[in-house]
């Protein structure tokens, strides 16, 4: 009975912390890419991925998992300052710092993912060769214009991919919340190549993008938290 209500209390919890998580996702859809992102994109953007790092501090404060992920999703916080100072001023040395800090968050995810596995299939690390290959194309068949930060983009694809495949492994052997949000945040990142690197004929269309974007890369970030 007690353990009942512990679960109970705990589900209660979780439904309202998505709430509040999604509620400042929908904050942040009404300041991007209009007349409010000068002023107010960067605080909100901020204010929503410090809303993931204290989901995880209160949902696993006694986790011994907690430290695996917090370095991994405080790597992700810091990329997104850098993504939002680009997404305001367009600053290429800023984009880059932010493509290694959220390197670093996959190194971290990935890091967490095989510490609480047994083993690592060896197709996980190889296969990312893949869809390095396929943004070589990409870059070329849609004109995403990259210029030098086209190799750290593409160094960038492989960690991704490899964070990405550990997930949907981690999903084929019974812990399928990891792999829907590793498949999440390839998605997010697909989105964000052409969001930064492709040149919309309408404003709208970029919008729906950013979108689509944060709200895929949010809830990635959401499902992890919830799988530990």
């Amino acid at each position: 009975m007690r353990a009942l209500t512990i679960w109970t209390l705990g589900g209660k919890r979780m439904i309202l912390e998505t709430i509040i998580y999604v509620a400042l996702i929908i904050a942040l859809f009404f300041v991007c890419d209009n007349s409010l992102s000068k002023k107010f994109y960067i605080p909100v953007k901020m204010l929503c991925s410090a809303a993931f790092l204290v989901i995880l501090w209160i949902n696993q404060f006694y986790s011994e998992k907690l430290w695996l992920m917090f370095w991994a999703l405080l790597a992700c916080f810091v990329g997104d300052l850098m993504m939002a100072l680009y997404n305001n001023y367009l600053n290429k040395q800023v984009i880059a710092l932010g493509i290694i800090a959220f390197m670093l968050g996959h190194v971290g995810l990935l890091n967490y993912m095989c510490r609480i596995t047994d083993k690592t299939n060896v197709l996980v690390y190889i296969l990312p060769v893949i869809p390095c290959v396929v943004l070589v194309v990409i870059r070329k068949l849609c004109h995403l214009h990259m210029g030098s930060l086209f190799v750290p983009c593409l160094v960038y694809s492989y960690f991704v991919s490899t964070m990405t495949l550990k997930a949907l492994e981690c999903g084929l052997n019974g812990q399928p919340v990891l792999g829907v949000a590793g498949t999440l945040f390839l998605i997010s990142d697909f989105t964000i190549m052409f969001l930064y690197f492709y040149h919309y004929h309408k404003q709208s269309n970029k919008r729906l993008a950013h979108y689509f974007e944060l709200g895929a890369y949010y809830m990635a970030i959401l499902l992890f938290i919830y799988s530990i």
